[in-house]
């Protein structure tokens, strides 16, 4: 990072956290959530400071970790599983972290949720939120069934055809652990990203090449959740039909209106 580049990184990624923790968005509450930015030319990446309300986020509230440091943490783990060395490595990354400003500060406890995204699936931005209707749903014993399909055209042009549904692990490695090996399962199955991943009992993960399609994305997988939930309550979802889902997600003028969210 460096000069204008980083200022203008930390503003926009400030007023996407600023805008994610809207009361009236339902996406996080008190310090819930967080929302990351990734650097190509300096291989690191910028994220929440841990206990940071997202609805309150300043300019001095983001620290920057190196992405290959980080990385492979996540490598090392997924070889020899969570052990006290790998969690102690990790929490040490965690709290060498420092702010544009040389101020050291503890990132996230969620930081490998974004460390996934930057590595395995070429995101730029990736935000993480906790909205109560998909919570609801991921707290449900049949929160895998709900999320087994899409619901309407635009949740699987803009989510994806395929929601990625993932069982509950405790934040830190381990949730990073899990969201990595199931992201690395998804890509081998579809051959392609998940839109949305959905972790069980806790939240929302989405991206984006441009802050606002991490967002509308966002948007996007909450109205869907909602709707999951309407029409549980009026009898059971109709999910589109796997082969529907992915012709209208990827229909060519589909595609391009999917570019366009990412510009």
């Amino acid at each position: 990072f460096g000069g204008y580049a980083m200022s203008d990184l930390v503003s926009e990624l400030t007023k996407l956290a600023i805008a994610a923790g809207a009361p009236s968005a339902d996406l996080t509450i008190v310090a819930e959530g967080n929302a990351a930015v990734y650097e190509p030319a300096s291989n690191h990446f910028l994220v929440k400071a841990s206990g940071v309300v997202m609805g309150k986020a300043t300019i001095d509230d983001w620290v920057y970790l190196d992405l290959a440091k980080c990385a492979q943490v996540l490598v090392d783990a997924n070889k020899q599983g969570v052990t006290k060395k790998l969690d102690k490595a990790f929490d040490e990354i965690l709290k060498s972290s420092i702010t544009p400003n040389g101020v050291v500060r503890k990132a996230s406890i969620e930081t490998m949720v974004h460390v996934v995204a930057f590595s395995l699936m070429d995101a730029t931005w990736s935000l993480h939120t906790h909205p109560t209707p998909v919570v609801a749903l991921a707290a449900s014993k049949d929160g895998k069934k709900h999320y087994s399909g899409t619901v309407f055209p635009d949740e699987a042009v803009v989510c994806g055809p395929v929601p990625l549904f993932l069982p509950y692990e405790s934040p830190g490695l381990a949730l990073g652990l899990g969201v990595y090996k199931g992201v690395a399962k998804f890509q081998a199955k579809y051959g392609t990203n998940p839109g949305q991943i959905i972790l069980g009992n806790h939240g929302l993960c989405t991206f984006g090449k441009v802050s606002s399609e991490a967002l509308s994305t966002t948007q996007i997988a909450v109205k869907a959740a909602k709707v999951r939930l309407g029409a549980l309550a009026a009898g059971g979802i109709n999910f589109i039909p796997k082969k529907a889902a992915d012709a209208i997600a990827y229909r060519p003028d589909e595609i391009l209106r999917r570019k366009m969210l990412s510009k």
